[in-house]
């Protein structure tokens, strides 16, 4: 029983070590070299939300380092967190020496399409926080997953909808002298005012009374209401 054992070790030892000269030779050949990237690719594609992340370039050198760039859709994301599961995923395969991870963000595209307005052309996603009914923290919510997505490294910006009772004043505290805000000399918009990297915009922040620590509220019927919300 021993000697069987004994003999069936070295029989798995001897085919893994054959796989992996195989592989090695492999490496001398620009079509070896094309067979092992596939084998790279699908490794990759194992640890990889194709939701978040793509695999744009991946390269096995002679040397067997494979060298790899990664494009993130979104930069909301611990995105050394998934380069550090690409490089693993790489450096696991028998025949890779090393691994060379790299990244890029991809330019968003604004989830308006073709008919985005120039301000809106870079937002690629919009994410709507609503209720029937008052009190029951919308605005809690809203401003805890701005905050938790600028945190992961997205470029994130918070639009205050309310203008019969606008919260966002009582809930993010502005740096002094945000207020009041400024005009572009060019689109005649109002820049956001910015707390801890995010972006923000109110009624309350141009409302009457802003600038001097008033949270404003207006009445105002829908059309009026629309407009507002729309500039």
């Amino acid at each position: 029983m021993h000697m069987g054992l004994h003999h069936l070790h070295n029989h798995a030892t001897m085919r893994i070590g054959t796989s992996f000269v195989r592989r090695r030779c492999a490496l001398a050949t620009a079509r070896g070299r094309a067979r092992l990237e596939e084998e790279a690719l699908a490794a990759l594609n194992g640890v990889l939300d194709p939701a978040l992340a793509r695999c744009k370039r991946l390269a096995v050198q002679p040397d067997a380092t494979v060298a790899v760039k990664l494009e993130f859709r979104s930069g909301a994301m611990r995105r050394g967190a998934v380069e550090a599961a690409a490089a693993a995923a790489i450096e696991a395969l028998p025949w890779a020496r090393r691994s060379s991870v790299e990244s890029t963000l991809s330019r968003p595209r604004s989830f308006m399409g073709s008919n985005a307005p120039p301000s809106l052309r870079h937002v690629g996603a919009l994410v709507g926080i609503s209720s029937c009914k008052g009190g029951v923290g919308k605005s809690t919510v809203a401003v805890n997953l701005a905050y938790a997505l600028a945190t992961q490294g997205g470029r994130v910006g918070l639009l205050d909808a309310d203008v019969h009772g606008p919260s966002l004043p009582s809930l993010v505290r502005l740096p002094p002298g945000s207020l009041p805000l400024r005009q572009d000399a060019q689109t005649r918009l109002l820049a956001p005012a910015e707390a801890d990297g995010v972006r923000l915009m109110s009624y309350g922040f141009v409302g009457k009374g802003a600038s001097s620590g008033a949270v404003p509220a207006a009445v105002m019927r829908g059309p009026m209401v629309g407009k507002t919300v729309g500039q």
